[in-house]
């Protein structure tokens, strides 16, 4: 038995890692017989802790079922060593962390993370959980409320009611519902004559033991150090000799005929779903093989021959996974799930007929060669994974391990899940086909609303789950059909066939020289390609040691956010490129290759399409190429069944919104009320449902007719490789730049100074139990300083939220405070979700935030401090991965950020805080008492709430109509205002607010413009003005006069902001074939707007920087044309000399004669000479540290001049362009 192996084992074990792990690990194992496996990683910022213990819900007795999980809960509030009950909670959160556990049905895994310096005291801490618990009675009674809330949230949550439904249905202690609630945990132990407190004493001495647990521990300090803290803390916990999962037998089988049956399963959401189980042993017990890995791979691919695409072909199923799902110590079920179109629903049991011809015919009756041959190739793309895995979270991995020691030996404690250590045996898989992929061992759920159930016997008697009131009914299976999915002869479908050998998989591991490799500085990117339509953000990074590349590419055009409808065409757009790539994007996953498309980004802007590919770089250029021009050919003719499936798909999905949980519809209320655009799923329902193939090719053409192109590639490529592979996967596509009026306008509502806001709905779904309220503070446009401090508030306020709401006052599982940024504007929001009502929640909010606001005020140094440094030790944390790096750059580029040393930025600004300005901020943006806050409320009232007002003879305040409604409350009003300490005062009524329409405020509301900055744009014969940009294109000579005034007139208007005062330079270069004139605008940023000081008018050569010598070759074939010496940079002073200013402008200037200077500041025309030319080209660079971009020639228009003006505005918000 693979888990008693572990234990029996002594001695330290050195376990097989990565290669490209630096890290180095020691398993041993305490006198007391827990076992622990260690890690030491110098380069970590964070520590973490795991410890899995054999034991969980199969050990609930009877009649108090949730046992396990509340004992789960309690282990948090408190213990002989450290009584407080949030110490540990708080303690992680104030050392940058969190903690959490889980109870499954044969462990149970607490875990955590913290800055690294914290670990040891956190080790005694959490040691004490498992050494000398308290159980409370007063937190016991308490904490119930907490278990009873997490199950109300999980009542109309389809995937927990089928599972307890297939457990509910044995005869066997799997059937407990692990959960538990008040009923479970409280009536009925108290109907007996006992209480909760006695059974978790007595589950906690009867299930929990140190030669059961099994610890994981990551640390920066050595190895001896960390063992030798493990055994100085753990030592004590009591070993009581008990078995893993006591008391459950291995012998008992759950599953019996009565269970092997097809059932009929009405869901909460509008799905149709065909879900076979068949029991089979427990995996672990042959994890050296891996058989059902094998079996999974064949009928879960998705590529050609394979049952998703026969399926997906008929038009009768969208999705399909297989694999064991449910598995334990000593069992499993191997699983094949269908998503169902509603064309596919009727055909069930053909699909089934179908699944039976792919196992005994494709794959039972197939040469052992062939599935060799897939099995290799398996093996060899799991053992590279594994070679170069990627760094996980660090309470992620300890995890892992915990749950690994329970299950593998010392030995294979990392690699034990992933690897095949042995040649398959494949007349052992022949058997268990034969043994238990059979139709008299397998059970069926047909998952689909009662009106559309097929083939419904007559009489049929519906029946109702104990526990999620889930409508059930069984019935045996049709004799002919079992005949039939039986026959060991029968033939499989001519499409149907074993999968065909990858062509992605990687066939190279080099890592190319010259690349980053100090992986404790992260870099920033190189823009290596800028084009008016396409810009490339490259870092060549190979400090993972690690063959891989990440590849992000933005393409932007606001046509797609004009209107509902046409968000609608590019949600098709998104889901169609999906389905029709999906068979050779399957295959390149499978050999480490991730290819993903979305239409959203939290983080930044994004409007358009996002392509994000991830993994080896052997193969990368051919994914990108094959998929970027799919996208340039895109024809939705050509696929008009993936069109009707996708369309199907996508209403389903729209209309099941309304079943998500309440506090998200109240977050999807506030982002309704702030952003603009914006399209709630009503709207996008409405569309959808009539939309056609050709109103979404229409807009396919359009949306490709003009495009911006953002792109950041990191890892295993050079320069010359990344630039290859953006300019060869664009060329398939023919775009223009943007016009002005594609260009991105992305607003946000700006709140009101003092000014209090309210959102009132019923919840959607009217059966959820719970109501919800978010409370949303908004600070305005974000900074690198306004973001660190409102995070290091959040990091501080969380917990103290987490215990004050939900631990003492016990409102409910969900609460949580985070800052919420959008779109360039940044603001903090506290969600609680609870039985109570919103109103009621909003006062405890603000209840909370009054005496927070005494907390922080009262923090002392030392605490502020140690907070600090932990947010500081959390910023100083290397990107894990290529992934996440790429990621991290790709936010900053397409929020034209461009902060890439965020963190280091970050982290200079806390060295630089303090307490005093921390508590400015909270007392400016978030606290109850400021005149200067501005607050969103918005409140979600579900079934319980409702049922509590009508049962005391009264009339809900919010209706069917609040959803449309904004309630504006005047400037000081606080419509919730903190509880009074006197219980004998009255609650303060509700002060009277302005009730306008949701429409009419959304219209007049001021708003923060967070538009795309720095595109460009032409306009002949005109200009285009934006709020931090400026692009002008005349073609005629005299405007050149034109536009100078136009500087003027725009600084007097106080419409831009420009740097001044100005210093035109303008300077003439010669050559046999063309004439070329510059026009450089520079000059120091000033607080306010002050008239041009100077007009210089200069004639001299070209001149470039000498980065940009290979440019002067764009402009004129041969830079030996040119005279081209590169000096210092010069500028004008006002006494007219010419100064070095290297630091202000990349571009030198040479032998400039001076002719004339203007003091002036006069309105007339101030160049009184103008050159001729073919092309004048206006730089405008404020002073700090502005890079001039490469220029490409401007084409002849016969005799007509050309101006072409930019302005380049360098800020946290935009970078030149």
């Amino acid at each position: 038995d693979v888990v008693n192996v572990v234990t029996q084992m002594a001695g330290v074990v050195d376990p097989r890692k990565p290669d490209s792990d630096t890290r180095t690990y020691r398993v041993f194992t305490l006198p007391n017989e827990l076992q622990v496996v260690v890690c030491s990683d110098p380069e970590t910022q964070s520590a973490a802790a795991a410890l899995a213990v054999s034991a969980g819900q199969l050990q609930d007795p009877p009649e108090v079922q949730g046992c396990a999980h509340f004992l789960e809960h309690m282990l948090f509030l408190g213990n002989e060593k450290y009584p407080g009950e949030s110490d540990f909670d708080s303690f992680c959160a104030s050392s940058a962390g969190y903690s959490n556990a889980w109870t499954s049905m044969d462990r149970t895994v607490y875990h955590y993370v913290l800055a690294h310096d914290k670990l040891q005291d956190s080790l005694d801490r959490f040691s004490g959980f498992f050494s000398c618990p308290l159980f409370t009675e007063d937190l016991t009674d308490r904490e119930l409320n907490a278990i009873d809330s997490e199950n109300n949230k999980n009542l109309q949550d389809d995937g927990r009611r089928e599972f307890q439904l297939l457990r509910s249905t044995y005869a066997h202690p799997l059937q407990r519902f692990g959960t538990g609630n008040l009923y479970s945990l409280k009536e009925v132990p108290e109907g007996a004559g006992t209480n909760i407190r006695e059974h978790l004493l007595g589950f906690h001495k009867g299930c929990y033991s140190a030669n059961v647990m099994k610890l994981a521990v990551l640390g920066s300090q050595s190895l001896d150090a960390l063992e030798g803290w493990v055994r100085d803390y753990f030592s004590t916990v009591p070993n009581k000799n008990l078995q893993p999962l006591q008391g459950v037998s291995g012998d008992d089988d759950p599953f019996d005929a009565a269970w092997k049956r097809m059932y009929r399963v009405i869901p909460v959401k509008e799905r149709r779903k065909l879900v076979l189980f068949w029991p089979t042993p427990s995996t672990y017990e042959n994890y050296m093989q891996k058989p059902s890995r094998l079996i999974s791979y064949c009928i879960g691919h998705e590529g050609v021959g394979s049952l998703l695409s026969l399926l997906k072909a008929k038009g009768w199923a969208t999705e399909l996974g297989a694999g064991t799902g449910t598995q334990s110590t000593y069992f499993s079920l191997f699983e094949i799930s269908i998503k169902l179109t509603e064309q596919g629903l009727p055909n069930y049991l053909e699909i089934i007929s179908l699944i039976y011809q792919y196992i005994t015919a494709c794959f039972r009756r197939s040469a052992h060669e062939e599935r060799a041959r897939i099995r290799h190739e398996m093996r060899s793309i799991e053992e590279l994974n594994f070679r170069f895995r990627t760094k996980v979270r660090e309470d992620q991995y300890t995890e892992q391990l915990a749950c690994n020691l329970s299950r593998y030996p010392a030995e294979h404690v990392i690699c034990g899940p992933d690897l095949f250590f042995e040649d398959q045996d494949m007349a052992a898989i022949d058997s268990m086909i034969d043994k238990f992929f059979i139709p008299s061992n397998m059970r069926v759920h047909v998952i689909a609303p009662e009106a559309e159930q097929p083939d419904m016997p007559a009489g049929t008697t519906w029946v109702e789950e104990f526990w999620y009131k889930s409508r059930y009914a069984v019935h045996e299976y049709d004799a002919e059909c079992v005949k039939r999915w039986a026959d060991a002869g029968q033939k499989a479908h001519e499409k149907l066939h074993l999968p065909l050998a990858n062509p992605y998989t990687p066939e190279n591991e080099e890592l190319k020289e010259g690349g980053h490799t100090d992986i404790n500085v992260a870099p920033a990117p190189s823009l290596i390609i800028d084009t008016p339509v396409i810009k490339l953000w490259h870092l060549h990074d190979t400090s993972l040691a690690q063959p891989k590349v990440s590849c992000h590419i933005q393409l932007s055009n606001f046509i797609v956010e004009r209107t509902a409808r046409l968000a609608i065409c590019l949600r098709m757009l998104l889901e169609m490129l999906h389905e029709i790539t999906n068979e050779e994007a399957y295959d390149a996953e499978e050999a480490g290759l991730i290819f993903d498309i979305s239409n959203t980004s939290a983080n930044s802007q994004c409007c358009g399409l996002r392509l994000s590919f991830k993994g080896y770089d052997c193969k990368m250029s051919v994914l990108v190429q094959r998929m970027m021009k799919k996208l340039a050919t895109f024809d939705v003719h050509e696929h008009e069944n993936a069109f009707e499936l996708v369309k199907e798909a996508t209403i389903t999905d729209y209309r099941n919104r309304r079943f998500q949980q309440n506090y998200a519809h109240a977050m999807i209320a506030s982002n309704c009320t702030m952003e603009y655009p914006h399209w709630n799923n009503e709207e996008r329902l409405g569309e959808i449902e009539t939309i056609t193939m050709d109103e979404v090719n229409d807009f396919v053409k359009e949306f490709l007719k003009e495009m911006r192109v953002e792109a950041v590639i990191v890892g295993n490529y050079t320069a010359e490789e990344a630039s290859s592979l953006v300019m060869d996967s664009m060329s398939a596509f023919t775009f223009a730049p943007l016009s002005e009026a594609n260009v991105p306008k992305l607003e946000m509502t700006k709140l009101e100074e003092g000014v209090t806001v309210l959102r009132e709905q019923l919840s959607p779904d009217p059966d959820a139990v719970d109501s919800a309220c978010v409370a949303y503070y908004q600070m305005g446009e974000r900074s690198v300083r306004n973001d660190i401090v409102l995070e290091l508030l959040v990091q501080i306020m969380d917990k103290e939220a987490y215990a004050q709401l939900r631990t003492v006052e016990q409102l409910g599982y969900i609460v949580a405070t985070t800052s919420h940024t959008r779109w360039c504007v940044s603001g903090l929001r506290i969600i609680v979700q609870s039985v109570h009502a919103p109103s009621f929640l909003d006062t405890r909010i603000e209840t909370f935030l009054e005496a927070f606001g005494k907390t922080l005020s009262s923090l002392s140094d030392a605490d502020f401090a140690e907070h600090v440094d932990s947010l500081t030790t959390k910023k100083k944390e290397v990107d894990r991965s290529i992934d996440k790096r790429c990621a991290r750059f790709m936010t900053e580029v397409c929020g034209h950020l461009y902060a890439f040393d965020r963190s280091s930025q970050e982290v200079d600004i806390l060295s630089k805080l303090s307490k005093q300005e921390l508590v400015e901020f909270f007392n400016v943006y978030v606290s109850p008492s400021s005149t200067t806050r501005r607050k969103l409320s918005c409140h979600v009232t579900g079934k319980q709430a409702i049922e509590t007002i009508t049962a005391a003879g009264e009339e809900p305040d919010v209706t069917a109509e609040s959803a449309s409604k904004v309630l504006i409350f005047e400037k000081g009003a606080v419509p919730f205002p903190p509880a009074s300490d006197d219980e004998s005062k009255a609650a303060p009524e509700l002060p009277e607010p302005k009730v306008v329409e949701l429409k009419e405020f959304r219209a007049t509301a001021p708003r923060y413009a967070i538009q795309k900055k720095g595109w460009f744009a032409t306009c002949r014969g005109g200009a285009l003005l934006w709020q931090k940009g400026l692009c002008l294109t005349f073609l005629q000579k005299s405007a050149l006069h034109a536009c100078v005034a136009l500087l003027y007139e725009f600084e007097e208007k106080g419409g831009w902001m420009p740097t001044t005062p100005f210093d035109i330079l303008i300077m003439k270069a010669g050559t046999k074939k063309s004439t070329v004139s510059l026009i450089i605008l520079g000059g120091e940023r000033v607080a306010k707007l002050a008239p041009p000081a100077a007009v210089a008018l200069l004639e001299c050569d070209l001149h470039l920087g000498a980065q940009d010598l290979d440019t002067a070759a764009l402009w004129h074939n041969s830079a030996r044309q040119l005279n081209v010496e590169v000096e210092g940079v010069n500028e004008v002073e006002d006494d007219g000399q010419l100064q070095p200013r290297c630091r202000d402008l990349e571009l030198a200037l040479l032998r400039v004669h001076l002719l004339r200077v203007n003091r002036h500041g006069n309105r007339g025309p101030l160049l009184e000479k103008v050159v001729s030319a073919e092309a004048f080209f206006f730089f405008v660079g404020s002073s700090m540290n502005v890079h001039v971009p490469r220029v490409h020639p401007v084409k002849e228009r016969n005799s007509l001049k050309s101006v072409v003006f930019f302005f380049l505005q360098h800020d946290q918000y935009l970078y030149p362009s």
